[in-house]
């Protein structure tokens, strides 16, 4: 195995790491030398192929694979648990969970059994899941030890939001609110918690090549309008969100909490693409 640029001693939870840019942040806390890893997702199938790609990464990974709904309040936590009995504790949490409007359609289309889905899974799912990673980093010591000589931390909670928590887009109101949900719960608990040792960020990706979006234009979506306002002219892929995930999480970001992390290509700040 190469060593990436730090070595993550700690335990790593990851929701939605069945696929996509779940799976990718897995992948890339494996390839960072972490090798306890809990993965949870509804699609159990595909979370024991990812399960075997991380120890085919490095054969001393070992790997809790749940199945969690993370709208379950029992479930996610017993997906917890099931973390902290097999290796001790929970050090580094990336919340990836979500869904997207279906369908996407202005307010006064919408009905409420396509918008309660997105407030259970997207903002109270988040808000589960971070409630029980942050109770059981409270029980945990200071192990986290940055090598810079920073003061030790319990852990990292890295939230993956959506460039759609800050900009406005037609037809998805509903999707919208829940992702800027997540963005004010993490700023409210990286201040709540910052002298607890205890750092929260989020990330907040823009269009992403996943097989949610490969699906969409296999039905006719077209994205090229889209795609040609983003500075950087193309897609962004699952791994460059894994990275920032990661960093966020590890001990190398050890003086960031709060953070709204933009990974767009650019499409937030331009004001004119050519």
């Amino acid at each position: 195995m190469v060593q990436g640029f730090t070595y993550m001693k700690g335990v790593a939870l990851v929701t939605g790491a069945a696929s996509g840019i779940g799976r990718a942040i897995a992948h890339t806390f494996v390839k960072e030398g972490c090798t306890r890893l809990v993965i949870g997702d509804v699609n159990k199938k595909d979370l024991d192929i990812v399960s075997e790609e991380l120890r085919a990464i490095n054969s001393s990974v070992q790997t809790v694979v749940s199945k969690v709904d993370v709208s379950s309040e029992t479930e996610v936590q017993d997906f917890v648990d099931a973390g902290v009995k097999a290796f001790g504790g929970i050090h580094y949490a990336v919340n990836n969970v979500g869904i997207t409007s279906n369908p996407r359609a202005r307010t006064h289309e919408l009905e409420t059994s396509s918008f309660d889905p997105l407030v259970a899974v997207n903002l109270r799912g988040t808000w589960l899941c971070q409630r029980a990673e942050i109770r059981q980093m409270l029980k945990q010591n200071t192990e986290l030890r940055p090598r810079t000589g920073a003061p030790a931390q319990r852990g990292a909670i890295v939230n993956v939001s959506s460039l759609f928590g800050l900009m406005s887009f037609p037809n998805s109101g509903g999707y919208s609110a829940t992702k800027a949900g997540v963005l004010g719960m993490t700023r409210t608990d990286a201040i709540s918690y910052a002298t607890d040792g205890i750092r929260v960020n989020s990330v907040l990706p823009g269009w992403v090549k996943t097989p949610t979006s490969t699906e969409s234009e296999r039905r006719g979506a077209n994205y090229t309008p889209v795609i040609n306002t983003i500075p950087v002219k193309r897609w962004g892929i699952p791994e460059e969100i894994a990275e920032a995930c990661v960093f966020l999480a590890g001990e190398k970001a050890s003086l960031i909490t709060g953070v709204d992390l933009v990974v767009d290509g650019g499409k937030r700040v331009a004001t004119w693409v050519d």
